[in-house]
């Protein structure tokens, strides 16, 4: 899970965050990364998207709290794979 602090929102920590996330596993050889986020969470599927992810599925009353919720997917480049 990741979250950042109400009062640290919109100063691009959690976009910092996820990229660092994203290039370990990249790094390490992961061909994708997946996640999912409550749809309610406009924010984090905007920054998602942002950085690339693709909405791959919704799920019905997903959460505990019966909330919906995107799968979202990051597919890495074959020149990712090439580079290292």
């Amino acid at each position: 899970m990741l979250a950042v602090d109400k009062t640290r929102r919109r100063a691009g920590i959690g976009t910092g965050l996820v990229s660092v996330v994203i290039r370990r596993m990249r790094n390490c050889g992961c061909r994708s990364v997946g996640l999912e986020t409550e749809v309610s969470n406009v924010g984090a599927t905007r920054l998602y998207e942002r950085l690339g992810f693709v909405r791959e599925e919704f799920m019905v009353k997903y959460y505990l709290n019966w909330g919906d919720a995107y799968r979202l997917r990051l597919w890495f480049d074959k020149e990712d794979e090439k580079k290292r």
